[in-house]
């Protein structure tokens, strides 16, 4: 008879328990250096696009939340590279991401040059009054 492997495992490990060489790799994967753990925190939600903002409501059960400017539903995507009353605030922080048709790209803006200590999406974060919400 074979052993018993849980789904998912190779080693026989039951799920709940890791090898110390899976966690130090997994943290050392996880752990941008010279960032607070609040930005950590605030990035990781960004770029899942799950944030408190956006899905609060649903612990609360609420109705989804809309833009106040907008009346469109509030997503990542519209609040860090579609809102218009945050437009000015983009251009000064975020115009090196910018594309050729004047949208910007999400994916440059989440990046891992954006994001880094000193980089133009924490201070677009910030200065926007984001970073508790999130």
């Amino acid at each position: 008879m074979l052993p018993f492997v849980p789904a998912g495992r190779t080693d026989g490990t039951p799920s709940g328990l890791t090898s110390s060489a899976t966690s130090a790799s997994v943290l050392v994967f996880w752990s941008y250096s010279g960032l607070s753990r609040r930005w950590e925190t605030a990035l990781v939600r960004l770029r899942i696009g799950h944030t408190l903002l956006t899905h609060g409501f649903l612990m609360e059960r609420a109705h989804p939340p809309y833009c106040d400017d907008c009346l469109v539903p509030l997503t990542v995507r519209h609040l860090i590279v579609k809102c218009p009353s945050l437009g000015d605030l983009r251009r000064r922080h975020l115009s090196e991401y910018r594309k050729g048709d004047g949208s910007y790209s999400l994916s440059q803006v989440l990046g891992e040059e954006a994001c880094s200590v000193g980089g133009n999406t924490l201070s677009y974060v910030e200065e926007a009054g984001l970073l508790q919400k999130l």
